[in-house]
């Protein structure tokens, strides 16, 4: 990881973004793009001069708010854009070169979204091309434990991917969880062809190359539930500091970037979220 792009725009969210945003830059040696966009509500005229004073006004509010990234000894570009946040977020984030956009949970633009999010952040869901954070205020920055959600999906193994490459850096572990359809089970716990025995080394087998560099990876194995409720549930009774999970997994509809499962667990989790993409 040698880019993070961060949205700011001076919330408690985008706050908690930023810090979080800094620790991981920090285990990382990546550098930190902040990106604000600067969208002129045209209520009345405005001269030239006018707007130009404007962007320079957030300018010097965006080079404030990176103080943080800059004291903790990181490269820090800033970019403000005039225009939708929704366009101007992704596309500064692309032409930086970003390898992870962060985002606050909620900002400080228009009302929520269906997801009573912020609609920047919904929109990055559906259209991101790169792993997306989303942080909630007051996050901690630690990453200690990290829960993976995994069926064997390209989504869900780029996500054990990149959550084994930071927790390698975070000297953290790894709890690589999957979730079965309820079916009926008649085989005995004690049994080697037990259910769950099956699914944890199929996890096992799919975590092998991380494994093998030396890296704790926890398998656990849940059917019954819906796999976004398994998934919130278990990284809160493990104590995770982060979940990660693919955009999309094995079933759903193509046409939509972000699945079902992605989007309900974006909409309930109370922790820091990384959704990363098959692109």
């Amino acid at each position: 990881m040698e880019t993070i792009a961060v949205g700011l725009d001076g919330s408690a969210a985008a706050e908690s973004a930023l810090r979080w945003t800094v620790d991981l830059a920090g285990a990382t040696d990546a550098g930190v793009v902040g990106i604000n966009a600067f969208h002129i509500r045209w209520t009345k005229p405005e001269t030239p001069d006018r707007v130009e004073q404007l962007a320079e006004r957030r300018g010097q509010l965006e080079r404030e708010w990176l103080k943080p990234a800059s004291i903790a000894g990181l490269a820090v570009e800033s970019l403000v854009r005039d225009g939708d946040p929704r366009d101007v977020i992704l596309e500064a984030a692309r032409s930086a070169g970003a390898d992870l956009l962060v985002l606050g949970r909620s900002g400080s633009g228009g009302g929520p979204g269906f997801l009573h999010l912020g609609s920047v952040v919904e929109h990055a869901a559906h259209h991101v091309p790169i792993p997306l954070a989303v942080i909630p205020a007051s996050a901690p920055t630690a990453m200690r434990r990290l829960v993976v959600g995994v069926d064997g999906s390209t989504e869900s193994r780029l996500a054990l991917e990149w959550a084994g490459s930071v927790a390698k850096k975070m000297d953290a572990e790894v709890v690589a969880v999957q979730v079965m359809e309820p079916f009926l089970e008649w085989t005995p716990a004690t049994s080697p062809d037990n259910w769950r025995r099956d699914v944890e080394r199929g996890i096992e087998e799919w975590a092998l190359p991380l494994t093998e560099s030396g890296l704790s990876v926890i398998p656990v194995a849940q059917r019954d539930l819906h796999p976004a409720d398994a998934l919130i549930g278990i990284a809160a009774s493990r104590q995770a500091d982060l979940l990660v999970i693919g955009t999309r997994g094995l079933g759903g509809f193509k046409t939509l970037h972000a699945g079902g499962v992605a989007l309900k667990v974006l909409h309930r989790i109370g922790l820091p979220l990384v959704l990363v993409p098959a692109s």
